[in-house]
């Protein structure tokens, strides 16, 4: 039995658009890192906002303003050093 089949190559169209392909991984990849950012901040303003809460509550003096700030300072960082 013979193959009698005919296939049809369209020259050009089969071939990947490389920059096209790059060009929209790259603005996939921006949109993400945006979102992040986005999030990231909403967090960090979820978080002075319950310091402030915290602050005005206990209606606390410098010293207790600063020691927050610190630690919260120290939480960030260790929240990055765990991203590594």
């Amino acid at each position: 039995m013979i193959n009698k089949e005919i296939l049809t190559t369209k020259i050009g169209s089969d071939i990947p658009d490389i920059d096209s392909d790059y060009t929209s991984f790259v603005m996939a990849l921006n949109a993400a890192r945006m979102d992040e950012r986005r999030n990231q901040a909403a967090l960090m303003s979820a978080r002075l906002e319950r310091m402030a809460d915290f602050i005005f509550k206990h209606k606390m003096k410098w010293r207790g303003v600063t020691e927050i700030l610190q630690q919260e300072a120290e939480r960030i960082q260790n929240e990055a050093l765990e991203t590594l």
